[in-house]
């Protein structure tokens, strides 16, 4: 069902070139202190584009090149942009990685630590985004552990980072506001031959830091008429490097209806073993970053065994393939792409 790939090595460009094929890097970050976050997704094809889907089976990923970056402060979305694009460029060699998607560009040098520079704004836009980043990996792996199979590969490339930097929010071209950014980050990245005749019809994943040394990551199935539940998780740790949880049991709680009517579960509980040692932790929602009809992002909060509440915070989603087979719901997301 899903092919999982671990390790730094997961960052090279490994999509083939036929029709239907798609890869996206992923980078998201939490400042804490000033009630930030940003994320930001580099698209080698757009498998959640409405014209992507039109184009299917025949869909090339090079005609549907670009990015999508959110930042949010106070739990209120202040800024968004998914831009198609066809000035691109990706190259991987001798260990250095670089993608540029218009004005927005991500380098990975060889010692693994990325940079990544933004500048979404183009004649006459209303609002736009200067940007430049830092990621550096708290834990590196030079291993290409593989775990499933499937038409979907999720590679855990990073899940601990510092994540630093500075954004400038503009109005046309005038600078409203400059922000210094410093926060706990992760990056992942996904390919695929077509998501969306994957045999599931949603999917949860999150990432939250458990203490200063520890981030658990997991990924989440449930069951539906093709398969039965699915569900995995990580902890990632400074010392330790990274552990799957063992007997991993992921059950969902208190589902609730959004205002685009997907019924999501509130909480999630996760337990499992690791090195022989019980963990359970509750997963909370806290508050939501983003809402679409097929599409859910938020800010989650978790508790240990001892219903102790973990002082960080982590992004979590939800995502409904099902919704997004729909001709309706494709066609109420269809908006002009900006082509820069």
């Amino acid at each position: 069902m899903m092919k999982i790939q671990l390790g730094m090595q997961g960052d090279i460009p490994m999509r083939t070139k036929a029709p239907g094929t798609y890869e996206w890097w992923y980078f998201d970050a939490v400042d804490e202190a000033q009630e930030l976050a940003v994320t930001i997704i580099l698209f080698d094809g757009m498998p959640m584009s409405p014209y992507w889907l039109e184009a299917l089976p025949n869909a090339n990923a090079e005609e549907y090149r670009g990015y999508a970056i959110s930042v949010y402060h106070k739990r209120k979305k202040i800024a968004g942009f998914v831009h198609h694009t066809n000035d691109n460029h990706i190259q991987f060699e001798h260990g250095t990685l670089s993608i540029q998607m218009g004005n927005v560009r991500m380098e990975r040098s060889q010692n693994g630590e990325y940079t990544i520079d933004i500048d979404t704004y183009f004649d006459d836009c209303a609002q736009s985004l200067k940007a430049s980043f830092t990621s550096k990996p708290i834990i590196m792996h030079n291993t290409n552990d593989e775990i499933g199979e499937g038409n979907h590969c999720w590679r855990l490339i990073a899940p601990m980072c510092n994540f630093e930097g500075e954004f400038s929010l503009r109005q046309y071209q005038d600078i409203v506001e400059t922000i210094q950014f410093s926060g706990h980050g992760y990056h992942d990245c996904n390919s695929g031959d077509d998501a969306l005749n994957a045999d599931y019809d949603d999917w949860y994943w999150g990432r939250i830091p458990l203490n200063e040394q520890q981030t658990l990551i997991y990924y989440h199935y449930p069951a539906c008429s093709r398969h039965d539940v699915f569900s995995i998780a990580f902890i990632a740790d400074k010392q330790f490097g990274l552990k799957q949880v063992q007997s991993c049991f992921i059950h969902e709680k208190n589902p609730t209806l959004t205002l685009s009517l997907m019924t999501i579960a509130r909480s999630i509980e996760i337990h499992g073993t690791i090195d022989q040692k019980t963990l359970h932790f509750r997963i909370q929602q806290s508050d939501a970053l983003e809402i679409g009809p097929f599409y859910y992002r938020y800010l989650i909060t978790a508790e240990d065994e001892h219903q102790v509440r973990i002082p960080f915070h982590g992004i979590s989603e939800y995502f409904n393939a099902h919704r997004l087979r729909s001709r309706f719901v494709q066609m109420l997301i269809k908006t002009p792409m900006q082509s820069l």
